[in-house]
Order: C-alpha cells, then sequence, then structure tokens
C-alpha cells in the first residue's frame, strides 16, 4: 500500500513517479487511446497514480467500458453509468479535458438510449442496456460537466442543456419532484426518491442555468432539510413524492447515508449527529457497512467507500482528526503487492475489487485536502 509514514519515503517514492508517470499510462493495455498528460505533477499522490492505472488497466473493456467489479483476472459482465460519472467527475478534478471527453463519448456511444435517457446499466459483450434510468447516476454526470466547464476544460453548455433537459423530462414529475427513475418499458416515472439521489448542489448549479429547475432543487432541499433523523444521524432512505412521507428501512446502509449526509450539508442541514457517531466509531477503530437503527453493527463488514465518504463528510465539518483517520483508513483498502491487482481498493484475500470503491478512493483523494496523508 501507498501509505506515507516517512518524509524521506515520500520524496523518493515521488522522485521515482515523476520520472516514469507516461510509462504508467502509455501502455494502458484496456484503452483505445493514451492518456499521458493525467494530471498537473504537483497534484499527483503515488496512490492515486497506482489506482488511475489500476482502473485503466484491469477494469476497463477496449471500448473504455468500466467493469462493475474484477475480481482477479475476471470481470463481471455489465458495466454501470454509476461508474462512467464517476471516472468523468474525477477527469474533470485532475483537470485532464482529454481524458474527461473520452468517458463522456463512451457514455454517450453505449449507455444512451434513442429517446434520450441514459441507461443505469449494460452489458458489455451485447451493449444491451437495461431500460430504465437512474436519477443519481444522470445528475452526476451533469456534474461531471459544471466541474470540467469550472477548470476551463472546454466549453461545455451545450452537453449540460441536453442531458439536463432528458433528466427534467425523463427524472422530475409533473409537481417538480425528483424522481428516482423512469421505466423506459412502462414509460412510467418511479413515485419515490431516494434521499441519496438529492445531490442538491448540481440541482442548485441547474437553478442558476436554467431557472427551469429552480422548483426541483427547491424541492429536492426541502425534502434533505426536513427530514428526520434519529440520535445516530441515520436517515431515512427514501421519500414518497405522491404522500410527501418519508420511508425509513430496516438497517443503514452507511454508503447511503453518508451520501444523503453530504447532501443534506450542502442543503444547509445540520449534520452533527451523524458527525459525532462517526467519531465514536472512529475511536472504536472501525467504520462498519451496515448498521442497525440502534447504532449497532448489523454486520462486520467494511469498505473503502464508506471510509472515502466517511473522510469527505468529516473534512466539511472541519473535523480533520477524524477525517485524517478515515484518510488513511481508506489508503489501507489499496492492494499493493499483488501482481494483478496492484493499485485496485478492494478485498486483498478474496481479489475483489468493485469500481464504485475505486473511484470514491481516487475521488476522496481529489476532494480531501491532501494534508491529511501526514497527520
Amino acid at each position: 500500500m501507498f501509505i506515507m509514514r516517512e518524509k524521506i519515503l515520500f520524496v523518493l517514492v515521488f522522485t521515482i513517479l515523476l520520472g516514469s508517470m507516461q510509462f504508467l499510462f502509455k501502455n494502458a493495455a484496456n484503452s483505445e487511446m493514451n492518456h499521458n498528460n493525467v494530471t498537473t505533477i504537483k497534484a499527483l499522490v503515488p496512490a492515486e497514480i497506482a489506482g488511475l492505472k489500476f482502473l485503466q488497466t484491469k477494469m476497463q473493456t477496449p471500448h473504455g467500458l468500466i467493469y462493475y467489479s474484477v475480481e482477479h483476472k475476471s470481470q463481471v459482465s455489465y458495466s454501470v453509468l454509476e461508474s462512467m460519472g464517476q471516472a468523468m467527475e474525477y477527469a474533470a478534478l485532475i483537470g485532464n479535458g482529454e481524458l474527461f471527453d473520452y468517458y463522456a463519448k463512451v457514455t454517450d456511444t453505449y449507455f444512451k438510449d434513442l429517446t434520450g435517457y441514459y441507461y443505469w446499466q449494460i452489458d458489455v459483450a451485447t451493449k444491451h442496456g437495461e431500460t430504465s434510468s437512474a436519477l443519481v447516476d444522470d445528475l452526476r454526470l451533469v456534474k461531471a460537466y459544471f466541474i470540467a466547464h469550472e477548470n476551463k476544460l472546454g466549453k461545455y453548455d451545450q452537453q449540460i442543456k441536453e442531458i439536463s433537459d432528458r433528466i427534467f423530462e425523463f427524472d422530475i414529475n409533473d409537481g417538480g419532484y425528483p424522481c428516482d427513475y423512469y421505466d423506459g418499458g412502462t414509460k412510467q416515472k418511479a413515485t419515490t426518491v431516494s434521499l441519496f439521489y438529492l445531490d442538491v448542489e448540481t440541482l442548485g448549479k441547474l437553478s442558476g442555468f436554467n431557472n427551469k429547475w429552480i422548483i426541483p432543487y427547491g424541492n429536492a432541499r426541502d425534502i434533505l432539510v426536513n427530514m428526520p433523523e434519529n440520535k445516530y444521524g441515520f436517515y431515512p432512505i427514501s421519500f414518497k413524492t405522491n404522500s410527501k412521507r418519508y420511508v425509513w428501512g430496516s438497517s443503514i446502509n452507511m454508503v447511503e447515508n453518508l451520501y444523503t449526509a453530504i447532501d443534506a450539508y450542502n442543503a444547509g442541514k445540520n449534520t452533527q449527529a451523524l458527525i459525532t457517531f462517526l467519531k465514536r466509531e472512529v475511536r472504536k477503530g472501525k467504520i462498519y457497512n451496515l448498521y442497525n437503527l440502534d447504532g449497532a453493527p448489523a454486520d462486520q463488514n467494511e469498505s473503502t467507500a464508506v471510509y472515502a465518504l466517511a473522510a469527505r463528510l468529516l473534512a466539511l465539518n472541519n473535523e480533520e482528526e477524524a477525517a485524517a483517520w478515515c484518510y488513511r483508513r481508506t489508503l489501507q483498502f489499496q492492494i499493493g503487492d499483488k501482481r494483478s491487482l496492484n493499485g485496485g481498493f478492494g478485498e486483498e484475500d478474496s481479489g475483489l475489487v468493485y469500481a464504485f470503491d475505486q473511484l470514491e478512493a481516487l475521488l476522496m483523494l481529489r476532494m480531501v485536502p491532501a494534508k491529511y496523508v501526514s497527520q
């Protein structure tokens, strides 16, 4: 693993990587194009270089589709829009216009239905798509284009307009409420919205881009600000747009709860209860994937994504010590000495790496200040 414990070791590794930067990406086995200029050298950390190399050489098809997961030398048979949006967001954050445009082109080529909405999943071999959308994945595409525009990678007003128009058509109901999905088979929209789907930061940007988004943005913000929570900072899983009722699950998926908390923070809601809970778990030494509503772990499983998202939320709330611990814990999931898995963020024993975890780790390395590396 690339955990930097000594300043001298960091300088040595960084110097070696600086000299071999182009080699790492020049011959990426599963890419149709070379991405030599990954980002400015000063912004790189070794774990990030290894993680991006693993993504491009072990998790991508020759056409640029990202496998949902890989296990040693085998890959699953499908790709999800979620991963493509994460990859676009990451490319935008590191300032690589070539890489961003590449992933954007792959996404439009293989995930876009003829009627305009985006499939949430496609079969890698047949390129056949599941005939339904997913609001959270669609908003991630728009978010990536906004970031690319803000980082001056190109002019993307037309792309933002086209995608946001499709989202408004397919994922927003007549009352201006966001919906989980559009079913291309039944031609129906969902009557619920998952709370972790409500990316109010992106919806807020859309409301400034086109005023027709003011109502959906306001509705999403109100849902998050007014949602109930228990004393551990656990939130409901969804909101019924027809009856205006919140729905609780029987347990708490921490990835979803953390995404909801980040969105709630961006909506202006106080998330201190969850911050207190996370700091308690950090002191205990683990944050689990699944919890019961009473705050007890529902199982003993951990994941890269939970720690990456926790680091982001804690950093947003200026909890530097706990954020630093989650930052380091995220890096501890990176596999280092297995030839086929080097750079993957996953389970070293089983050799299983999920694209979601891989990309959440890379995104965390962009979003959380690098000062946490040395803490």
